[in-house]
């Protein structure tokens, strides 16, 4: 009996304690919340005069900042729901050198014979349907290409340039400006495709693969619908710092329609927005850890009490509210005691 005596006591002398921590917390927080109400009223008092004052000096700064504040937000909030382990977002590229072939069982064969990753199938499908519609019907050029494919035709081109009288250092250096070196091509993943309209097939001049195709009725109607399959034109005029590829209109690379409407509207290349990705992730981290640790007690038991009788508490005296949780208290570990007893 003397035992459980002891155990009460000692959690009647903790329960007090915490208690004690809780009603100084609560008479602590009510007085900030009545300051905050104060100055909030004198704020709509005044709000009026001190906001044309500080409009005045400068209004067209502040009115753009808030405008500029907003557009972020709306940014924020119109960021595709990603995650980088995507299958759709691998990165492949001269700077990226893939990490693993596509499996053979997971390829699939479009309409035209071609293969690409089997999960784009009926994505491309539609998108040649569309462009058919609109009086654009596509001509496949190339699609999957495996390493071994890429490296039989990257030293084929190296082989002949060699025959013309040309070092293999010139000669690897100028089959690199028209070929992708092996294990860096996005033919690899089975997600990218090199299209032309059947018009320009069939009356192009010089290079059936060159930017000029761009300027066609059927490659600005790629341009602008593309997206809308999820495809984005994968290496965009004007950056090739950044892709380090020249602008190439028929090159079409699988992203999701989500994705590739964010980046067209954007005008961002696949690397941009992989790391506006990265950043937006770490972003929404940060809040999420911000927010769990933004008030550690907010789930422990004797702060949600508080704060539902908080209009009752705060009309009692601290002794008061100690005598009251101590008898509660002492009630409940002695009406335990006695059932352990039995």
């Amino acid at each position: 009996m003397k035992k459980y005596y002891g155990m009460a006591a000692a959690a009647g002398f903790l329960f007090l304690v915490l208690l004690t921590i809780q009603v100084n917390r609560v008479t602590a927080v009510t007085p900030t919340k009545s300051a905050s109400i104060a100055r909030s009223t004198d704020q709509a008092s005044t709000g009026e005069t001190t906001e044309t004052n500080e409009k005045e000096p400068n209004g067209n700064t502040q009115e753009s900042q808030e405008q500029a504040s907003a557009s972020d937000e709306v940014n924020e909030e119109d960021f595709p729901t990603v995650s980088l382990d995507d299958w759709s977002l691998v990165l492949v590229g001269p700077n990226n050198k893939i990490k693993s072939e596509i499996a053979q069982k997971d390829l699939g064969k479009l309409s035209n014979g071609y293969l690409v990753d089997q999960r784009i199938v009926s994505a491309y499908e539609k998108l040649a349907d569309a462009a058919k519609a609109a009086g654009h019907p596509l001509v496949m050029v190339s699609a999957y290409r495996s390493v071994a494919y890429q490296e039989e035709i990257f030293n084929a081109n190296v082989n002949t340039l060699m025959s013309q009288g040309h070092t293999k250092e010139e000669a690897i250096r100028i089959t690199k400006l028209t070929f992708t070196e092996p294990g860096y091509s996005e033919h690899h993943t089975g997600l990218a495709v090199d299209v032309v309209d059947q018009d320009w097939y069939q009356n192009h001049t010089g290079e059936l693969l060159n930017e000029g195709f761009g300027d066609t009725e059927g490659g600005k109607w790629l341009q602008a619908h593309a997206r809308e399959y999820g495809f984005i034109i994968r290496y965009p005029k004007g950056k090739h710092a950044i892709t380090q590829i020249d602008y190439e209109p028929w090159h079409l690379r699988y992203v999701g329609v989500e994705v590739a409407t964010y980046i067209e509207e954007q005008e961002l290349t696949f690397e941009e927005f992989l790391e506006e990705a990265k950043e937006h992730i770490a972003r929404k981290e940060a809040e999420l850890s911000s927010h769990e640790w933004e008030d550690p007690l907010a789930e422990d038991w004797i702060y949600e009490g508080s704060l539902a009788k908080s209009q009752e508490s705060s009309e009692l005296t601290q002794d008061e509210l100690l005598l009251n949780g101590g008898n509660l208290f002492s009630e409940n570990v002695f009406s335990q005691t006695k059932e352990v007893k039995k």
